[in-house]
């Protein structure tokens, strides 16, 4: 027993004794119990190897900057909205090569507003965009997609590639 599983049970006792709301010994007691009991199922029926060439640490700040980032689309959309809007569905290249990381940047896309992740084929992803009729493409869709995938590929290690 390492120290990452003594934390692992201890963060999730912890988090056991909240949603129980007392502290006593046998909270303490059934938390233990089903901490090991759920770090042994995870353990044994998840499978790791598809972010184990993610670096996590260098995503610490992802959700802050993914929050900022859906606040100046949405400002972005409304302006859109009020002027001269268009619609279409556009594909294009990734970089990221990492499934786990590819899945992020659907979601993360789809949360953004002004395009809706609709599927990867290879390396190709399609997004359903808006944009200004005054432009050709969706310009503002691509720049969002390649800021998110840029702080992506900072995550992904090197031997995934």
């Amino acid at each position: 027993m390492g120290r990452h599983t003594i934390f692992v049970m201890v963060a999730l006792t912890f988090v056991w004794i909240i949603l129980m709301e007392s502290v006593s010994w046998q909270n303490v007691a059934i938390g233990m119990f089903m901490s090991m009991l759920c770090a042994h199922l995870i353990g044994k029926f998840l499978n790791f190897e598809e972010i184990s060439s993610v670096n996590f640490y260098k995503l610490i700040g992802y959700p802050l900057w993914l929050v900022g980032r859906i606040y100046m689309d949405a400002l972005f959309l409304v302006k859109m909205i009020l002027t001269d809007a268009k619609w279409g569905i556009t594909t294009y290249k990734l970089e990221l090569t990492n499934e786990s990381l590819r899945i992020m940047l659907a979601d993360s896309i789809t949360l953004t507003p002004g395009s809706i992740y609709l599927g990867i084929e290879e390396k190709d992803i399609t997004l359903l965009c808006i944009g200004s009729k005054k432009k050709k493409g969706y310009p503002t869709a691509e720049d969002d997609l390649r800021s998110i995938e840029r702080i992506l590929l900072k995550s992904q290690k090197q031997d995934s590639v």
